[in-house]
Formats: structure tokens, sequence, C-alpha cells
């Protein structure tokens, strides 16, 4: 009878645990105001992610925005590629916070070895990422689709692109491919369409094709950038043509994604996100 009791408890025990647990299973993407720069976090349960680190001007607007968030740890930072604006708070971000691993591009730059000296005495390990990195944990899916080869020329187009699904929502992270590693990406059917797109290199002529845009043909498309040098009209309006709405961190401030909803805290914009 003892043991029947025991079991019973525990049985109780483990379903409220569940439930418990349950209340905690929430996924968040947020889109930093950083003005033409790049920094996205995303809250997938009791894990954190982070997407490029932002110019360093902006890092303690960064960093107080992870506070409100309550954003003690972050499990993997992916930098995109070696450009400022992406990596600029890098360093002072892993001084600041717990960070579990830095993921850098896998082409060779100086700014590379500059940051490996830097993440040295920080604790967090860094590895390589390129294409056909994948993560999988909880209702989070990423897998990185580009570059599929190196520029030496131009190093947006070495950019991490990073497709994948979150909570049901169907993304792409276009950092700041320009065209011809849009071209390449379609010719190797890597990319898809997409409930929402973060615009290629904050929206600027060197990116966005009409083929790019037709074959993503995203529901939401949001573009970071500063109000002064991008966007750039043209890209906003053949994105707009293809139907997509438009939501710019210059005059929507963060915009986050959450329980089917955008929320952009500069006007209140809340919108249903359609995933069907």
């Amino acid at each position: 009878m003892k043991k029947r009791i025991v079991i019973f408890i525990l049985t109780i025990i483990v379903l409220i645990s569940g439930t418990g647990y349950a209340k905690q299973d929430r996924y968040e993407v947020h889109f930093l105001d950083v003005g033409q720069s790049d920094c996205i976090l995303i809250k997938a349960w009791n894990k954190n992610y982070i997407i490029d680190t932002g110019a360093a001007y902006y890092f303690d607007r960064i960093l107080k925005y992870l506070e409100s968030n309550s954003i003690d740890k972050v499990d993997t930072i992916i930098l995109t590629h070696y450009h400022d604006d992406h990596y600029g708070g890098l360093l002072r971000l892993v001084q600041s916070k717990k960070v579990k691993d830095v993921l850098i591009p896998n082409h060779y730059d100086e700014i590379k070895i500059n940051l490996y000296k830097g993440l040295a005495q920080s604790g967090a390990k860094v590895k390589n990422i390129g294409e056909g990195w994948k993560l999988k944990k909880g209702k989070v899916e990423l897998e990185a689709v580009g570059p599929l080869k190196e520029d030496d020329m131009i190093e947006n187009n070495n950019s991490v692109v990073i497709k994948g699904e979150i909570d049901g929502i169907k993304y792409l992270f276009a950092a700041d491919c320009e065209k011809n590693e849009e071209e390449d990406m379609l010719k190797e059917g890597a990319i898809e369409k997409c409930d929402i797109l973060k615009v290629p290199h904050h929206s600027l002529d060197t990116s966005s094709t009409e083929n790019f845009i037709s074959v993503v043909k995203p529901k939401v498309a949001i573009v970071t950038c500063d109000g002064i040098g991008t966007p750039d009209d043209n890209i906003i309006r053949r994105i707009h043509n293809k139907g997509a709405l438009v939501l710019r961190s210059d005059l929507h401030g963060n915009i986050v994604v959450k329980n089917d909803f955008i929320r952009c805290d500069k006007n209140g914009i809340n919108i249903r996100i359609n995933k069907n």
C-alpha cells in the first residue's frame, strides 16, 4: 500500500513538473534596433542564441536590452561575416555575459585572428561555421545555406546565411549577402519560401534581386537600417510589390516575434503571423 502511495505521489510530482516546464516552453526572435548593423536574439525555452553583435557603438544599448530580457547567459553567438557592424560588440559581450560557444565564419580574414586573440581568455569555445552547419533544439531548427564559395573581393558575399524554423515560423536570416551569393544559393536550390526574411545588407541595392525576392517570397521583411544611408527606396518598393509587409528598425524600433505575433516597440504595431 505504501509503495502505491509513493508511486501516486511521484506521478503527481512528474505531472506538475511537466506542466511547469510547458509554461516555460516559449520561443521568441528579437531584431534589435541597432541602426545600420545587425543583432538578433533568439530565446528558445532555456537557450539563448545571438546572430551578430551589432556595431561597437551600440553595445550599451544591446547590453541594456539583454538585461531587460533577463539574459544572463548566451549559449551560442553566431557571427555572419567580418564587418564591424556585425562583430563590433562581440568582445565586450563575452566579457559581460557568460557565453558558451562563439561561431565564426570559416574563411580567413585578419579580423578572425584578432577575434581569436580577444576571445582566448573569455572561456567561450570558438568554432568555425559554414555552409552545412545545423542546430536543432526543441522547436528551433537552423541551417547555414551559404556561402557556397569564398569571395576574395567582397566580404559580404562570405556572409553566413541561415534558414530555419522557430516555433513553426520559417525564417531566412540573410546577413549582408549580395547578388553573387544570392545567385549561388538560388542555383543550388538552397533557399525557399519563408515567413520572415531578414533583408540582406540593410536593403541596399547590392542585394535583394527580383529573382531572390520572388523565390523567398516573405510574408514579412525586416530591414535593419538607420534611415539615413539605408534603406534603398527601390529595394523597399521591390519587396513591397512582391506582397511582403516591410518593417524597418529605424521606424519601428525593436521588432519581436512571439506567440505568432510581431510586436514593434516604437509605435505599438501588433500583427498576427499567418503560418498557413
